[in-house]
């Protein structure tokens, strides 16, 4: 399993002003979590290890981000199949390699189920002013060249993230000019139509993300 890139990232620094912040992420998350109890898809009762579906599907609004081909990216883009979009930064220390490198694991389990088509694994950077195209793109590509990697200015990330209950937030920089960003940790499930339909927690596994992956598909026909 892949989880840190080949090349030094800087630790996080303690962060202080921005404790309040990360309390109510938390609070935000946990409040999230409780409206998230279905555990079912349409008409078929599904059982999953990890994943959490909404009663509801939520159809994504209009929303364009770039991807790191310079190519505009939107909620059409998200139809076709089932995608899943993951928000970070490239100079993240823990959780989006870690993360990164589950869903790549996650991704070979379903080929070794045969699941004729794997999901979409999307990056949404939320550090536009150190992730340039080129720098998305050869981060994903250490851990699957499958994986697509987007970004935006902050009106355009607000946009997506404020449909799907992500949120980032970026602390000044430190002597070196290295500042940390807080954000969601959750994996955002997006289904063929452009629909939310639910999401993974942080921290899930491959075992898992892979398990349930493969009893929705199962399920979806």
């Amino acid at each position: 399993m892949k989880t840190n890139p080949n090349r030094t990232i800087p630790r996080r620094p303690a962060l202080h002003a921005g404790g309040a912040l990360v309390i109510a992420l938390a609070a935000l998350a946990a409040m999230l979590g409780a409206l998230i109890v279905a555990r079912g898809l349409l008409e078929d009762s599904v059982e999953l290890k990890a994943a959490s579906i909404y009663p509801e599907a939520r159809q994504i609004q209009p929303f364009e981000l770039v991807g790191a081909d310079g190519e505009a990216f939107t909620e059409r883009d998200l139809r076709g199949r089932l995608t899943l979009l993951f928000f970070g930064f490239t100079n993240c220390p823990d959780i989006c390699p870690d993360t990164l490198g589950v869903l790549a694991e996650s991704m070979d389990k379903l080929e070794a189920m045969r699941v004729e088509e794997k999901p979409e694994v999307v990056f949404i950077s939320v550090d536009p002013q150190r992730d340039a195209g080129p720098t998305m793109q050869e981060y994903v590509d250490y851990f699957d060249p499958a994986f697509k990697a987007i970004t935006g200015d902050d009106e355009a990330l607000g946009a997506i993230t404020g449909q799907v209950g992500a949120m980032f937030v970026r602390h000044s920089p430190d002597e070196s000019g290295y500042y940390a960003v807080d954000h969601s940790g959750m994996i955002v499930m997006i289904d063929d139509q452009g629909r939310m339909i639910g999401r993974f927690p942080p921290a899930s596994s491959a075992d898992d993300i892979a398990a349930d992956l493969f009893a929705l598909s199962r399920a979806r026909g």
